[in-house]
């Protein structure tokens, strides 16, 4: 009897401490809507202090600082023009003018870009995709995105995010959008890499935005088979709030089958899950 009332006391302390737990969501959505501020003070004595040394020193320097100012200034972004968009050794390669494939794999040779000879290709295409995600019984939700490429480089991928978390009989919700300006960096018929700059916007009971950076590459390793990875960011009062996928793609004509990991930082919240999805190419 005294075993049976010491195993009954201890479930009913459990029980208080889990009601007394909230979720991940929950921590992650307070952690964001904590906002910091910090305050800042002036120097201007100390500046008035040092201003005429300074004024004597630029006016014998000025000529001298400005010239090789300039050339660093130039030469940076030269260099990070090539880097970001295009070396001038890549304006007679096959990928300077890479066409957007119909959908990939259409042959065995190519992915989301083709060296256009005689082969079709699109002068733009749509890419959707809706993936479900799941951490545990009690975590779950869905992850859906659609994909607009022009203009060879360029893509507009807007994406819309759900979790959905049950805790002691009520369920919490966390929805992030984004809106990225994707340019595809790498446009080879095998792999295809991109950089994205937007917005990205957490609804529910938070309602913020923050400036969202995204990167990725898509690996087609033989068909029908690719490897896709990803990762968006964004800083909310500085908490930091991104996406991770890691996806294992199986290509049917236009469509796709996805399967593979996700990972979520909220705050801080940190979720790993498992996803599954489908897609189409249109």
């Amino acid at each position: 009897m005294k075993r049976i009332f010491i195993l009954f006391s201890f479930l009913f302390t459990v029980n208080l401490v889990s009601y007394s737990q909230s979720g991940k969501l929950e921590k992650g959505k307070e952690s964001i809507k904590e906002s910091t501020t910090t305050s800042t003070t002036s120097s201007d004595s100390s500046t008035t202090k040092r201003s005429g040394r300074r004024t004597r020193e630029t006016n014998d320097e000025s000529y001298f600082g400005s010239f090789f100012a300039g050339i660093f200034v130039d030469l940076f972004a030269y260099t990070a023009y090539g880097i970001a968009i295009e070396s001038p050794f890549e304006l007679d390669g096959r990928m300077h003018d890479a066409e957007i494939a119909n959908y990939p794999f259409e042959n065995s040779f190519h992915g989301n870009y083709i060296y256009a000879n005689s082969t079709n290709y699109k002068i733009v295409r749509f890419d959707i995709s809706n993936n479900f995600v799941i951490e545990n019984s009690n975590l779950y939700g869905n992850n859906f995105g659609v994909d607009f490429r022009f203009l060879r480089r360029f893509g507009l991928e807007f994406d819309y995010l759900s979790l959905t978390e049950k805790i002691n009989a009520k369920r919490d919700q966390f929805s992030l959008y984004s809106a990225l300006l994707n340019y595809h960096r790498i446009r080879t018929q095998k792999l295809d890499a991109w950089f994205g700059l937007g917005v990205m916007y957490v609804g529910e009971d938070v309602h913020k935005t923050g400036f969202g950076i995204g990167l990725g590459a898509e690996w087609f390793v033989a068909k029908p088979i690719s490897l896709k990875v990803s990762h968006k960011w964004t800083n909310i009062n500085n908490q930091e709030v991104n996406n991770t996928k890691l996806l294992l793609k199986y290509h049917i004509k236009k469509y796709h089958i996805s399967s593979g990991y996700e990972h979520f930082k909220i705050g801080v919240s940190k979720i790993d899950a498992f996803s599954f999805g489908v897609g189409v190419s249109l």
